[in-house]
């Protein structure tokens, strides 16, 4: 995003996608149901793309999405134009192909979750064919919604029925609920009025075995004041009921009170302060977005002097009460509604598949709703287009199954399909009964089968002919083939039943065959994680994470993949970071990567523009580092050279030393990047991203970006034998980037400028938004002229205006 163009030139300047497609998961397709050769897609990285021509060329349509996360879509088919992209973050609806979206209200994650999801959304939003304002969603979060009037409003449709405790007692979750690391329930309290009488306060519950970082009861009475109580979270680990009983020595001055009535220092709670209670908030923090901590409460009590009790609220008769953050009250909602499915030929059917509690089917429309005997986990169910008594259903690795009365009874029709077979989705050809399709996968490795006896037996088809006019040589397959990867979603043309495309991992892929021969069908619909471009002598390198390093000799419009050209253990994986150089007449190129499966980090290095490379490890750490990461493990993302040297090398790896291990950090190369070595002295902080340079005026001046404890901008004088911490405006510094004349910019939530070497520094931007500022680049010709990117670590497509 330009930070620094007037406001003409920002409207004019103008951007043209020039990636080579692949890369990430494809997961929904959908065919336009009246525009021949109309396919929609969306994917996890890029949100929603549209082709004209069956995919031989794709274009992105998100304006207005609600998140580039894409999971499920769905067509009117009395509506053409009007398009369903069940998103992250909600969903959304565009009336005009896709090429507008607008986010149906209240159906985000927080709210109805009306959500795409993944892992959890297969086909999860459905049409009605014959009446395009119904339309019915499949919710993660375990109900069925229905809409009348296009998605603007929703009724539960259904909603698994939980049982409440046996012992009457209420179960509250703190965590995986929402995306806040705090959870809360209050309670309103009416003390008895004889202050002499009141000995403490107590509640009686039990855990499942499982305990939050912290846990306190806070107390707050009728002056306004706040009062914490001891850390209580090992309540949670008693699985049997308890009872909890707190003193008024139990309880100080609540610190995040403090902090706002500083005023209030010194105050205490003693025992003639029960009487001034007037509520108490059970609350809970720690890792509340990954964790869930569950306790079954019984009763809230006063303890009276003389062995009685006083009840504040017995929750096994009064359920009601406040929450806020990641909490939820009562029994847990039902597994995820994977798919709903309307009968093409009679709206009042309608099929859905759960996690937990297999399909269900209704008759009327969704207003009743019927378990069907069959597996648990279901994926998928369609019903025969021609006769609607036959249904089809994918069962995950329980397979394929078939019924011919309704329902009623199922049978296993698996015969073809490789054991342990993930199967999601199945599809009735409306030309031919006997022709059935489905997909499923093995881990990554994916199959395509297909029926001509109505699912008798099944015939397996999984390679996938290359897009080689596009991609002459991307992954190294020269015009070969390539294996058809997790696919996601199959959908068959309503113009042409032998035309069927199926989203999947890396390639999508169109058969025009009935399914006998596929080809990849990507061109334009990039989904790469592009995580470093540089320029040289009109070629532009770029790295990208499972693609490795790439070329362009042509401005991006073919690319040449420089390495890896075949799948080579140590070598694939996430390619991090690139750096390009003249030495000695030849083009060098570094980059750096993390192979896949826990092989250690290395850099790749060139001497000859790409022609021939080689894995470089002397000197790195030859283990997987943990501690004090940002992504869970150590990643080689920060790359310096020396720009009055360039046998001169600097790597970043995040993550400490431990157990005897020397970790990551800073390393060295004086020869080029043959060999390599770890700085005997560090910054205060390892854990960093790409935030790495040499000060273009002083070859000894290193500097260094660190993320959380320490973090900042830490600086080295003397070639790294020595470091300071030289500035602390924000502890997540995630980018550094230095002109020709020395001048230092750093990214955090803001972008900050230090035209002293790092001595002092001025912040540049007031974003409003929080967001990482992650790319930071300068104008080579006139230094004045920067652009910043900014990201919010997440999926959402919400506009940051930098």
């Amino acid at each position: 995003m330009a930070a620094a163009l007037s406001g003409a030139e920002a409207a004019a300047a103008t951007w043209q996608q020039c990636g080579w497609g692949g890369g990430g998961f494809f997961y929904a397709a959908v065919h336009h149901p009246t525009r021949e050769g109309v396919i929609y897609m969306g994917g996890d990285v890029n949100g929603v793309y549209k082709t004209d021509d069956n995919g031989k060329r794709w274009r992105l349509i998100n304006n207005g999405i609600a998140s580039y996360a894409v999971y499920a879509m769905a067509v009117s088919a009395s509506e053409p134009e009007v398009v369903y992209a069940a998103t992250e973050d909600g969903l959304s609806k565009s009336v005009d192909g896709g090429e507008h979206w607008r986010t149906l209200p209240h159906t985000g994650k927080k709210e109805l979750r009306i959500t795409g999801e993944r892992k959890l959304s297969i086909r999860c939003i459905a049409v009605d064919p014959r009446n395009g304002k119904v339309v019915y969603a499949a919710s993660p979060g375990g109900k069925i919604y229905k809409s009348s009037d296009g998605g603007e409003t929703w009724v539960v449709s259904y909603e698994k029925k939980a049982s409440g405790e046996a012992d009457g007692s209420l179960r509250i979750q703190y965590g995986k609920v929402t995306g806040d690391y705090f959870g809360d329930f209050a309670l309103p309290v009416k003390p008895p009025q004889d202050a002499g009488s009141i000995q403490g306060i107590g509640f009686s519950m039990k855990g499942e075995g499982v305990k939050p970082k912290d846990c306190f009861l806070i107390l707050k009475t009728a002056a306004g004041l706040a009062f914490r109580s001891r850390n209580l979270n090992e309540a949670f680990l008693a699985t049997e009921m308890q009872e909890v009983v707190l003193k008024s020595s139990d309880f100080v001055l609540d610190s995040d009170y403090l902090k706002k009535h500083p005023e209030a220092t010194g105050a205490a709670f003693a025992d003639k302060d029960w009487v001034q209670v007037t509520r108490l908030d059970f609350t809970c923090s720690g890792a509340l977005p990954m964790e869930a901590y569950v306790g079954h409460f019984s009763r809230f009590f006063f303890t009276l002097s003389g062995g009685g009790e006083v009840i504040v609220r017995d929750l096994k008769v009064d359920q009601t009460m406040q929450t806020f953050g990641s909490i939820r009250t009562g029994a847990p909602p039902g597994g995820p509604v994977h798919s709903v499915v309307i009968a093409s030929t009679d709206s009042s059917l309608v099929v859905a598949a759960t996690e937990d509690t297999g399909l269900l089917l209704s008759r009327d429309a969704g207003r009743t709703w019927k378990h069907l005997p069959t597996p648990a986990k279901a994926a998928h169910a369609t019903f025969d287009p021609a006769n609607t008594d036959v249904m089809y259903g994918a069962f995950f690795k329980n397979g394929l199954m078939k019924s011919t009365d309704g329902g009623k009874n199922w049978t296993k029709i698996s015969k073809g399909i490789v054991n342990n077979s993930e199967m999601l989705e199945v599809a009735v050809s409306t030309a031919n009964s006997n022709d059935v399709h489905a997909i499923g996968a093995v881990d990554w490795n994916g199959s395509y089968y297909a029926s001509h006896d109505a699912g008798a037996s099944w015939e397996r088809v999984n390679k996938v002919r290359t897009d080689t006019k596009t991609n002459p040589t991307l992954d190294g397959f020269n015009g070969g083939t390539a294996s058809l990867s997790a696919p996601r979603n199959l959908s068959i043309s309503p113009h042409n039943p032998q035309e069927i495309f199926i989203a999947a991992n890396w390639r999508p892929c169109l058969s025009t065959d009935g399914g006998a021969t596929w080809t990849e069908r990507s061109a334009g619909a990039d989904i790469s994680c592009v995580t470093d471009i540089r320029f040289l002598h009109g070629r532009t390198y770029v790295t990208a994470m499972d693609e490795g390093t790439l070329m362009s000799e042509d401005g991006g419009a073919v690319w040449r993949q420089l390495w890896p050209v075949r799948h080579t253990p140590g070598l694939s994986g996430h390619d991090w970071r690139v750096c390009i150089d003249e030495v000695n007449g030849a083009t060098r190129i570094l980059s750096t990567a993390t192979p896949w499966y826990n092989v250690p980090t290395c850099v790749i290095r060139s001497e000859d523009g790409g022609t021939t490379f080689e894995p470089v490890t002397t000197g790195l750490p030859g283990y997987t580092i943990r501690p004090n990461t940002m992504w869970g493990q150590g990643h080689p993302r920060a790359l310096a050279v020396d720009p009055k040297n360039p046998q001169n090398i600097y790597l970043g790896i995040d993550g400490d030393a431990a157990e005897g291990k020397s970790g990551g950090g800073l390393f060295k190369s004086q020869d080029g990047g043959v060999t390599w070595s770890q700085l005997p002295q560090q910054p205060a902080s390892r854990r960093m991203f790409y935030g790495l340079v040499v000060d273009p005026t002083n070859s000894s001046c290193l500097f260094w970006g660190a993320c959380g404890a320490n973090g900042g901008v830490h600086r080295s004088l003397d070639g790294g034998m020595s470091w300071e911490h030289v500035f602390k405006g924000d502890n997540f510094i995630w980018n550094l980037h230095a002109t020709v004349d020395g001048t230092l910019y750093c990214g955090g939530q803001q972008l900050w400028r230090s035209s002293d070497h790092g001595r002092t520094w001025t912040q540049l931007t007031r974003f409003a938004a929080k967001r990482s500022i992650v790319g930071i680049e300068s104008h080579p010709g006139d230094s004045k002229t920067m652009w910043v990117s900014a990201v919010s670590w997440g999926e959402c497509a919400r506009r940051c205006h930098l």
